[in-house]
């Protein structure tokens, strides 16, 4: 620079006005020194502003610069030298935002900025159109969306009418928070509990799994009893996380009530019209609230009442087209044939018949039905009919199938290793799957520990595989000695591998059993000169402890549990290695 300005100097001496553009040079320089300055300052300035800013190149729209504010609010973060915009906002968005205005300039624009597919945010965005490193940019400033004078006011008249909705229902509502306080209840809830509100908003127990329901006995501000349904529900949020808890409450004494009243109406059979009314009454009320499927037909085969849970059994659409009728002249005579000899056999001979019943739909799948066939007297008219109650049970008939199917297997198949009479492979796989889907339902810890002899091929090199195999029926039967609960499951996995199921056990109580059985298998004291981790017969054990979910796969806890006991190899073998993703 010292040269240049000589050389200047010099050459500018020679013509006569060197001092002018000394001046003029150091003015640049004064002006590139200020320019430079000033661009750092206005980048520190963005960078420290409270608000979300970004600074857009105004023709290719690639943004150049964002701060703090914008990567928490607007989800833009940097990546190096860039940034990296969310998915949902390309450059042409960003265009779109300014491109429509001519001026230099525009104001509290109202503006919808996708965060993700599900998720927009409503802002206000200022732009101003300026230059940034010698590039025409605009910076846009984003504030929170202030609502308008008319949208304040219907959101207003919105939230009074739900207030007013919420306060006329008839059901006992209340809202909790995360900390168990009640941030809302409405006038009937208010009212009920009274001085008792912090009974009104007890937990249910298993509420903590998203829903649950529970019926109890309470007092009503007149200190009668009364029987409450309570339904509560987690309340989530538009993030995924639980906020709150609903609970909803209505009086359903009557209903008991009335179904008490049923079964006491049918035992004492008064013989009054008003008792007969009242019984149809009751008696209609629980047809059409009953999920089980009830009929009555008198001594013609007359059907006089039924349900429609019960003629859709039968594949007939309405309950008028049965009723008044007779069920040989409504269903086809195939049908009513499976019928009619049951029916035939209460009606003629008084007495009762219970039997499971099997209908093929229309789909030609099948349901099961737990059919109670009663004689009835109607004690008005004094007429002798059968009462029909038939309960859907092909889940539990289904379940008593596949186990019966499952017993007879187990007569069929040996599950029993034939070396070390311990269970084999497929008693440890069908186990697995039963305790899987009932810890899936009770939701309670599984443990499954894979246990292999360390260096075990080394010692039926040196001993040979007699020796092998009295060591492996030594290890197996220290290992049934170790589990002392009947429903706990040790297998000879494969060779010298063994496996471990542990029905709702934690990690601390699986790694209690673990230790007991390098306890016992080291007391064993079988000779190993082959082993490279000790003098005696060793093993290591992989250990996982998991809450089955309703879509995972049992083949997921023994690949875990694998991958436990390739860690625990890798570690120095010896040991017990717990997969890092145990719930405990």
């Amino acid at each position: 620079m010292e040269q240049a300005l000589g050389w200047l100097w010099g050459s500018s001496h020679e013509h006569g006005h060197g001092l002018a553009l000394v001046v003029i040079l150091l003015s640049i320089s004064a002006l590139i020194i200020i320019y430079t300055r000033h661009q750092a300052h206005l980048t520190q300035l963005l960078k420290s502003a409270p608000n979300p800013l970004l600074v857009v190149d105004s023709k290719s729209g690639e943004l150049k610069l964002a701060n703090s504010a914008a990567n928490q609010v607007l989800g833009v973060r940097k990546v190096g030298k860039s940034y990296l915009l969310p998915e949902m906002v390309t450059t042409q968005f960003l265009l779109s935002i300014f491109s429509p205005f001519r001026e230099s300039s525009f104001s509290a624009q109202k503006l919808s900025w996708p965060i993700s597919s599900s998720r927009v945010i409503k802002l206000n965005v200022t732009g101003r159109k300026t230059s940034y490193r010698r590039r025409s940019v605009w910076l846009l400033n984003f504030t929170a969306y202030q609502l308008t004078e008319l949208e304040l006011k219907q959101e207003v008249e919105s939230l009074s009418m739900i207030k007013s909705a919420f306060d006329n229902l008839s059901e006992l509502i209340f809202i909790k928070n995360n900390q168990g306080q009640i941030v809302s209840s409405n006038r009937a809830f208010q009212r009920f509990w009274q001085d008792r509100e912090e009974e009104g908003a007890a937990d249910i127990q298993s509420v903590i799994k998203g829903r649950a329901s529970k019926r109890r006995w309470t007092t009503n501000p007149d200190g009668k009893s009364c029987l409450l349904e309570s339904y509560q529900s987690v309340l989530i949020s538009q993030d995924g996380e639980g906020i709150g808890t609903l609970g909803i409450s209505h009086d359903v004494t009557d209903w008991h009530d009335m179904q008490k009243n049923l079964r006491d109406e049918m035992e004492k059979r008064k013989d009054t019209e008003a008792a007969l009314a009242q019984r149809d009454t009751i008696l209609q009320n629980i047809l059409e609230s009953s999920p089980d499927s009830i009929g009555i037909f008198n001594e013609n085969m007359v059907y006089q009442a039924c349900n429609l849970p019960f003629v859709k059994a039968l594949g007939i659409a309405d309950v008028d087209e049965l009723i008044g009728k007779r069920l040989q002249d409504v269903i086809p005579g195939d049908t009513y044939t499976r019928f009619s000899d049951t029916d035939n056999k209460v009606l003629y001979e008084g007495k009762s018949l219970r039997y499971i019943d099997r209908v093929i739909n229309s789909d030609g799948h099948s349901t099961w039905y737990d059919v109670v066939k009663s004689p009835f007297r109607d004690p008005a008219s004094g007429t002798n009919g059968v009462l029909i109650m038939a309960r859907d049970v092909s889940e539990r008939y289904l379940a008593e199938q596949k186990l019966e199917a499952a017993n007879q297997e187990l007569e069929r198949l040996s599950f029993v290793d034939g070396l070390t009479q311990i269970s084999n492979r497929r008693r440890f796989d069908e186990q697995l799957e039963t305790l899987w889907y009932l810890h899936i339902r009770e939701q309670q810890p599984l443990t499954v520990m894979l246990c292999d002899i360390d260096y075990f091929k080394g010692y039926n090199d040196r001993y040979g595989h007699q020796r092998g195999d009295e060591a492996l029926n030594k290890v197996a039967q220290v290992f049934q000695k170790v589990l002392s609960r009947s429903t706990d499951c040790v297998a000879r996995y494969g060779g010298e591998e063994f496996g471990f199921i542990l029905p709702n056990t934690t990690v601390e109580g699986a790694l209690l059993v673990a230790d007991r059985i390098h306890t016992e298998v080291r007391n064993l004291a079988i000779e190993h000169e082959s082993s490279k981790v000790s003098e005696v017969v060793t093993v290591s054990i992989g250990l996982v402890s998991i809450i089955p979910q309703r879509l995972d796969l049992s083949e997921t806890i023994v690949a875990l549990a694998d991958s436990a006991l390739y860690q625990a190899k890798a570690n120095g073998r010896n040991q017990t290695c717990v997969h890092h993703t145990s719930d405990n």
